[in-house]
This record gives structure tokens, sequence and C-alpha cells, in this order.
């Protein structure tokens, strides 16, 4: 039976590699909010604020879906590219990223089965709803 790999909490302490120090400057504006507005419920202590936590990530979800949205239909307005044309090509593909990554990190663990099922029917999904 495969254990479970518990999460670490998120830590914002400045990372010592360079490659790590490039990558903590790029997603510190989007990381940094949800560090500081979203409890940590992994704690004994902050399990109470579960409600909070979830409503939060939706919020942010929902908050940074349309900053993605926005950012995309103006550099298409920018460089005259239709909106359709943007959302059937960036956003599609911008949407299918997290997807894939899963299905990288399930391989890595030895699941290749719940990597292609995972691959498949999120595609499935996609394509059924929107």
């Amino acid at each position: 039976m495969l254990e479970e790999d518990e999460e670490k909490p998120l830590d914002m302490s400045w990372p010592e590699k360079l490659h790590r120090q490039l990558l903590y400057l790029l997603l510190s504006p989007i990381l940094f909010p949800l560090w500081v507005t979203l409890p940590d419920v992994r704690k004994q202590d902050a399990r109470k604020w579960f409600p909070f936590t979830f409503i939060g990530s939706i919020f942010w979800i929902a908050f940074y879906s349309y900053i993605m949205v926005w950012m995309a239909n103006t550099i298409g307005e920018t460089i005259a590219i239709p909106t359709e044309v943007i959302g059937l090509t960036i956003l599609a593909a911008g949407t299918s990223i997290p997807d894939l990554i899963t299905s990288v990190i399930v391989a890595r663990k030895g699941l290749g089965d719940m990597a292609v099922s995972s691959s498949v029917g999120s595609n499935i999904f996609d394509v059924c709803v929107g």
C-alpha cells in the first residue's frame, strides 16, 4: 500500500538556491495573499477555521480566474487577436495545465493508471462541461 505523503505548510521564507529564488519572486504575488488570508487547517488549533478556508479558497479561485481572463483579453486586444481565438487557445491551454501537472505528479508516484484516467477524464469533462 502506498503511504500518503503529508504535505508541508506553505513556507514563505527566502530560499537558498538561485532557481528557487527566481520561482519565489515569480510566485510570491500570487501566493502571499493566500498565505495571509487563508489559515492552514492542517494545524490542530486552526481546524475550526475550515469553512472560512473553503469559502476563501473559492473566492481566490474566482478572483484569479477573473484576472486570467481579463489579462488574456487585454493582451488579445493589444495585439489584435479576436477574443474567440484567445478563448479557444490561450485560456483553454491555461486551464489544462493544472490537469497535466496533476497527471505528472501522480505518474511519478507510480500510479500510471490514475494518471491516464485523470488525463482522459479531465479532457472529457472540459469538452462536455466547458
